[in-house]
C-alpha cells in the first residue's frame, strides 16, 4: 500500500476531527440505517484511525470482523456511499495495475452535536483545596455541579427563548410547521425521529423528503383523532402506525408504477430485514 497516496485522500486533520463528523451523521442520520450497515460503518470508523478518516479493509476483512455476510456488507458500503458519509476510491500499484480500495470518509455539512454527545477526552479539573474548611461555609456547600447546571440552564431560558430556529437543521421545515403548534417545539425532533424509523422499514424508491406531503398529512390526521379522543396510545406511537400503513401503500403504487405487479410484488423483500 502507498502511504503517500492515503495521505493525499485524508480529509480529516486528526482523529477527534473525524469523530466530530461522524457523530454529527450518526445523530441526524443513524434512525435510517439498518442494523448492518450501522455495525460496517462502525468497524471502519475504527480502522480509519491511523490516516484519519482513511480506512482499508479488504471485504472479506469487514465481513469476518463484523459477522455479517458478504452481500450484506456491500449493500452497507452502498448505503454509506449514498448517504455520502464515504467515499470508494480504487487506487492503483506503482506498475499501473489496480491496487486496492480506500474507504475516505467525508467532511458533513451542517454538522450538529447535542453537548452530551461530544466526545470527552479529558478528567474534569480536580477541585483546588481552599484554605477555609467547607463547613465554615453552608451556602458554599449547597452549590453542587447539578445546582450550578440548573442554574445556567434557567439564566439562559430567561434570556433567549427556546424556538424553531434551534432545532437540527437536518429537519425540513415543512414538518416543523406542521408539527410545532400541535407538539411544541421540544417535541419537534422525536416526531421527526418517528418518521425516520418507520422510514427504516421500508425500500422505498425515493429519498424521505420525497414523502413530506403524506407525512405531514398523517401528522394531521393523527393529531385529529388524538384529540377527538379516538385513540387511547401516546400520540407519537400512534404517528408510527399510521406512518407505516402509509408507506405500505407507497411501496405497494411502486411496485407497481416499476412494473412488478402486486401478484408478484415479495413483501417481505419491502421491507428491510
Amino acid at each position: 500500500m502507498d502511504w503517500n497516496n492515503i495521505k493525499e485522500h485524508q480529509r480529516f486533520k486528526d482523529k477527534k476531527e473525524l469523530d466530530l463528523h461522524v457523530r454529527s451523521f450518526l445523530y441526524k442520520r443513524k434512525a435510517a440505517l439498518s442494523e448492518g450497515t450501522l455495525k460496517v460503518l462502525t468497524f471502519i470508523w475504527r480502522h480509519a484511525v491511523k490516516f484519519p478518516g482513511v480506512a482499508f479493509p479488504k471485504r472479506a476483512t469487514i465481513t469476518k470482523g463484523t459477522g455479517l455476510s458478504e452481500s450484506t456488507v456491500v449493500r452497507a458500503l452502498r448505503s454509506l456511499v449514498n448517504e455520502k458519509l464515504i467515499e470508494k476510491v480504487t487506487t492503483k500499484k506503482p506498475n499501473g495495475r489496480q491496487g486496492g480500495n480506500l474507504l475516505v470518509f467525508l467532511p458533513q455539512p451542517d454538522l450538529f452535536l447535542p453537548s452530551d454527545d461530544t466526545p470527552r477526552d479529558t478528567l474534569p479539573d480536580t477541585p483546588q483545596k481552599t484554605s477555609t474548611p467547607q463547613q465554615d461555609n453552608p451556602q458554599a456547600a449547597k452549590s453542587t455541579p447539578e445546582t450550578e447546571k440548573k442554574q445556567g440552564e434557567s439564566s439562559i431560558s430567561k434570556v433567549v427563548p427556546f424556538d424553531v430556529t434551534f432545532l437540527p437543521s437536518f429537519i425540513p421545515s415543512s414538518f416543523i410547521e406542521t408539527s410545532q403548534p400541535f407538539v411544541g417545539v421540544e417535541q419537534v425532533l422525536p416526531a421527526w425521529r418517528t418518521v425516520q424509523s418507520a422510514f427504516k422499514q421500508w425500500k422505498l424508491q425515493q429519498p424521505i423528503e420525497h414523502y413530506l406531503d403524506k407525512i405531514n398529512e398523517t401528522f394531521r390526521q393523527a393529531v385529529f383523532a388524538y384529540k377527538k379522543g379516538m385513540v387511547r396510545t401516546e400520540l407519537l406511537r400512534y404517528f408510527y402506525g399510521g406512518l407505516m400503513e402509509v408507506f405500505k401503500q407507497v411501496v405497494r403504487k411502486e411496485g407497481f408504477e416499476s412494473g412488478k405487479g402486486l401478484i408478484f410484488y415479495d413483501w417481505l423483500e419491502g421491507m428491510h430485514s
